[in-house]
């Protein structure tokens, strides 16, 4: 069984969905892992090597992300548009990761945790904070799903 993916790996894996789609390369940032948790987005890997993985933002980065991804101007951007995005990002980097650890399991549904103070990576897993121009994510894997 693979190892988990390392942080930096994480970030590179997130970065391949950006770059290829928005132009953006996230960079893990050093320092506490933990982000506003206006919206997070988890999805499930059911099967023999259950996982889930996450992605949280605060709500300026992720209307700051929904801009780009939507193309339009920031002021534009409603709570529907940002769900969408942190599900299709999710779900993307999800189908990287499940790659890179050769699971052979199909992908659940990203679904939306609205929250409040921070987000922090759940146990049993890995997690790095990221950013991009003025965005800062918290992308993480865990063993298990989550409930």
């Amino acid at each position: 069984m693979k190892p988990l993916p390392a942080p930096e790996v994480l970030a590179r894996l997130l970065s391949q969905v950006t770059n290829t789609l928005l132009g953006l390369t996230f960079a893990p940032v050093e320092g506490p892992h933990a982000v506003g948790a206006w919206r997070t987005a988890e999805l499930p890997i059911p099967g023999a090597r259950p996982i889930t993985i996450g992605i949280s933002s605060d709500r300026e980065s992720c209307e700051a992300l929904s801009s780009v991804i939507f193309s339009c101007e920031r002021a534009n951007v409603d709570e529907s548009m940002c769900d969408d995005s942190l599900r299709e990002l999710t779900n993307m980097t999800a189908g990287l990761i499940k790659s890179a650890l050769a699971l052979d399991q199909s992908l659940g549904l990203p679904r939306i945790r609205l929250g409040g103070g921070s987000a922090r990576m759940p146990p049993m897993g890995q997690s790095v904070m990221v950013k991009a121009q003025q965005m800062g994510l918290l992308v993480w894997v865990s063993e298990g799903l989550s409930v």
